[in-house]
Formats: C-alpha cells, structure tokens, sequence
C-alpha cells in the first residue's frame, strides 16, 4: 500500500462529516462521527478495513453480497469487537440477538464466534429481504437501506411504518419518503394508530443507525475493492 493511500485512508477515518455517494452514488447527505483507535489507524495502513475482512468476503462472496456492507455493519453494531455484548443481549461483531441465533439452529455459546456471528447476521438480512418483498422498481440503496433498519428495529417496527406508509398514499419501498413514517412512528400521537402493531420504539437511532452505515459503506466501496 502507497503512502498516499495510507494518507487517504487515514484522511477518511478522521472525517466527521460524510457525503454519501454509496456504491449506487445517488447523493444524499448522512453524518458520521467517528474517532480512529490506534488499533484502526494500524489497520488502515495495511490496506485493510478490519482483521475480519477474510471471512467476511467469503460469507459474502458464498451469500452473494458485498463484504463491505457487512464490514460497515460490524463497525457501527460493534467497532469490530468480536466479543462486544449489547445491554439487550445482542454479542459478537454483528451484535446478533440470541433470540436470532435460535431461528436459525446456532447455538448460543458460538454466537461470538467471528465466523458464525457474520454467517449468522447474514441469515437474517437474507430473511428481512425476502419477507418485505421489494417491488421489482425498487432501487437498490433503497433495499439496502429498509433492510438496515429492519436489521437495528427489528422488522416489526418497520413494517409498522410501512403499513402507515401506504395508509397515507407514500411509497413503502423508498426509503425516502418511508423514513417519514419510521420517524412518525417513534412518537406517542401515532402509536395508537390501527398501522401500528408493534408500539413505539426508538426510531432516530434507527434512522440514524441507517445514516452512517450508509456513509461508511461508501467510504469502502470507494476505497476498498
């Protein structure tokens, strides 16, 4: 890796304020703080996004997905911490519920595992995608992104925003005019409406959680092959 290279990256880790072009380059805007661990800076400078990017190019590469979505996950679910715990629960990389592990026959004492922990999260984005069943002219950002959010929320509570979306003529598949709902969602007016099923919930760390992972997976699509 050239040293302007590691300039660069070292450049992208310490910006605060992204503008997401994405891997689909559509434009839209999404902040992200982030502040580099030496650890970070160490490897960025060997061309790597995380120590993780082995296995997480072959579950991808076997899944048909991009690895670099799944490493822009694990940095914002855990900061590439296989042994991070959630006050909720949720542990290793992906920060995967034990409750998912159980759908999906893991077992618990190997949900930290690097390697299951990301097959495993994987699992559950490939359900999300299936049950929300996207229209054939939805975009890609916007799958990636109401899966995002279905992945942080859980698909209760998008669904929810999605019911209201189409109750008031909006399109459930655009993220865009979804994130409204989602928004809407979270406050006590709209939580006795016949849409919603699953109560409230915390919908600006969900939006917000949909925001930087979009940002960073810019960054590594941009940087990162």
């Amino acid at each position: 890796m050239n040293l302007k290279k590691v300039v660069f990256v070292f450049a992208l880790l310490l910006i605060s304020d992204f503008t997401f072009t994405g891997c689909t380059h559509n434009g839209k805007r999404a902040v992200v703080s982030v502040g580099p661990t030496a650890r970070e800076l160490e490897i960025a400078s060997r061309g790597q996004i995380s120590p993780f990017d082995p296995i997480m190019r072959q579950v991808a590469h076997e899944e048909g997905m991009d690895w670099r979505l799944l490493a822009a996950i694990a940095y914002q679910e855990s900061r590439f911490d296989p042994d991070a715990r959630s006050r909720r629960g949720a542990q290793g990389l992906m920060q995967v519920m034990n409750s998912v592990a159980r759908e999906f026959g893991v077992p618990i004492d190997r949900i930290s595992d690097p390697r299951t922990n990301i097959a495993t999260a994987v699992k559950l984005i490939k359900k999300i995608e299936g049950t929300l069943r996207f229209g054939d002219a939805t975009s890609e950002e916007d799958r990636i992104r109401i899966v995002l959010a279905c992945y942080n929320a859980g698909m209760g509570h998008i669904i929810d925003a999605r019911r209201l979306a189409v109750k008031h003529g909006a399109n459930h598949n655009s993220w865009e005019q979804l994130s409204r709902f989602v928004a809407l969602k979270g406050t006590p007016e709209w939580v006795d409406d016949e849409a919603v099923r699953h109560g409230a919930f915390n919908s600006g760390e969900t939006i917000g959680f949909v925001d930087k992972v979009m940002a960073r997976y810019s960054e590594y699509c941009e940087n990162y092959i």
